[in-house]
C-alpha cells in the first residue's frame, strides 16, 4: 500500500509539475525604424469555424509564443466542411479568441475570407464588424459591403491555381474582374507570399499598383505541425510600421503601405525599410591592428540573416568579398591596408542579397569601418 501511494505521489507531482510550466514566448528581434513602432502580424489563419483543426484560441497562444503582436483569424465564409458538428456563425472564432487575445496581449483583428472561385477568387477582409452580413453569392456585393464595414481587403495566395489564370507573352495577367475590383477601390493589398510559396509576380503587380505588399501564414493545422521550428523554420511575418500599437495604427500601416514581409531567410519591400532595418541592426567596432591588418567586430541584433557581397574591391584594402551576419550574433573581419596607403574611416558598398525591394532587385548598403 505504502508502494502504491509512493507512485501515486510521484505521478501528481510530476502532473503538477507538466501544467505548472510557463509557455515561453520566442521574440522575434527587429528594430523600430524610422520614427515607427514594429509591430509582427499575421492576417491569415483558419481555425475550426472553416476548414482549421484548431480551436481558436490556440492561434493566439501559438502567435504568442512565436513573438507576434497582431492577428487576424480569417476563416471561410462560403466553406465550412464542420458545420455539422459546430453551430454556423461567421463571427465566432473571434469572440471565442478575444479574450485570451486581451489575456496574451495580442492585438485581434476581426476579419473573414471571402472565398470565390477564380475569378475574383480568395480574398481577405479585415477590420469588419460582422462577417455574417457579407455571406451572399454575389462577390461584387460582398466586396462592397465589406468596403461599408472599413475593410482593409487583401488578394490572397493569388496563383494558387495556375491553371485559372491567363498568360500573355509569357506572363500572368490579372483578369478584368480583378482590375474591376482594383478600379472601385474595393481592395488594397495583396500576398506576396502564402504559406509556403512566393509570387514574383505578386509583388510586381503590387509595385505597379501601389498595393500593400503581405505575407501570411493561412495555416490550418497547429504550426508546429506544419512549420519546423526547431530546424530554423518559421511561418510568414508581416512587419508593420506603425504610429502607434492600436488597431488604428495597424489599418493605417496597411493602408500606407509600410509593410515588409519576413519569408524563410529573406526580406521584401521597400528599399527605406530594408535599408533602415538593416541599418538600426548591425554596428561595426574596431577590435585592434596588428601591421597593415586591422580587425573589426560586426554584430547583428536581429532576428535576421544578412548574406553580404561586396559592390567593388578598393584599391588600397583588401575588403571580404563576402559574408554573412548571422541573425543575434558577431563576425570577425580582417580589413588589410595593402601598402599602408588607406585612410579612414573606410566607406564600403556591400549588396544585401536576401533584402528584396523588387522581384529579383536587391538592395545595397554601406558599411562604415574607422
Amino acid at each position: 500500500m505504502a508502494h502504491l501511494q509512493k507512485i501515486f505521489l510521484f505521478f501528481l507531482l510530476f502532473t503538477l509539475i507538466l501544467f505548472s510550466q510557463e509557455s515561453f514566448r520566442k521574440e522575434i528581434h527587429v528594430p523600430d525604424i524610422l520614427g515607427y513602432k514594429t509591430l509582427k502580424c499575421d492576417f491569415h489563419m483558419h481555425t475550426v469555424f472553416s476548414d482549421g483543426s484548431v480551436w481558436p484560441d490556440i492561434r493566439v497562444e501559438e502567435a504568442w509564443r512565436e513573438g507576434l503582436d497582431c492577428i487576424a483569424i480569417t476563416d471561410h465564409i462560403e466553406y465550412q466542411p464542420h458545420k455539422d458538428d459546430i453551430r454556423r456563425n461567421n463571427n465566432r472564432s473571434y469572440e471565442l479568441a478575444l479574450s485570451v487575445a486581451e489575456k496574451f496581449g495580442i492585438m485581434l483583428i476581426r476579419g473573414t475570407e471571402i472565398t470565390k472561385s477564380m475569378p475574383p477568387g480568395h480574398f481577405n477582409a479585415i477590420f469588419i464588424k460582422d462577417a455574417n452580413l457579407l455571406d451572399t453569392a454575389d462577390f461584387r456585393v460582398a466586396f462592397r459591403l465589406a468596403r461599408e464595414q472599413g475593410s482593409f481587403t487583401v488578394f490572397n495566395h493569388p496563383f494558387w491555381r495556375d491553371p485559372d489564370y491567363p498568360v500573355v507573352d509569357g506572363k500572368v495577367r490579372w483578369m478584368k474582374e480583378h482590375q474591376e475590383l482594383f478600379d472601385a477601390g474595393l481592395f488594397q493589398g495583396i500576398e506576396i507570399v502564402n504559406e509556403t510559396s512566393y509570387y514574383p509576380e505578386a509583388f510586381r503587380w503590387a509595385l505597379e499598383n501601389n498595393l500593400t505588399i503581405l505575407g501570411n501564414s493561412d495555416v490550418h493545422i497547429p504550426v508546429t505541425m506544419f512549420w519546423d521550428y526547431p530546424a530554423g523554420e518559421h511561418r510568414p511575418v508581416n512587419l508593420l510600421f506603425v504610429t502607434e500599437k492600436s488597431p488604428e495604427g495597424v489599418k493605417d500601416a496597411l493602408l500606407s503601405r509600410r509593410t515588409v514581409v519576413y519569408y524563410e531567410d529573406m526580406l521584401f519591400g521597400k528599399e527605406e525599410y530594408l535599408n533602415a532595418i538593416f541599418s538600426k541592426s548591425v554596428t561595426v567596432k574596431k577590435i585592434g591592428i596588428n601591421g597593415k591588418n586591422i580587425f573589426f567586430e560586426v554584430s547583428n541584433n536581429s532576428s535576421f540573416d544578412y548574406k553580404l557581397s561586396l559592390k567593388e574591391k578598393h584599391p588600397d584594402f583588401n575588403i571580404p568579398d563576402a559574408f554573412t551576419l548571422k541573425k543575434n550574433s558577431k563576425v570577425h573581419i580582417t580589413i588589410r591596408n595593402k601598402e599602408n596607403k588607406g585612410t579612414f574611416p573606410l566607406e564600403t558598398i556591400f549588396t544585401v542579397k536576401n533584402l528584396h525591394s523588387a522581384p529579383e532587385k536587391t538592395i545595397d548598403i554601406k558599411l562604415v569601418f574607422e
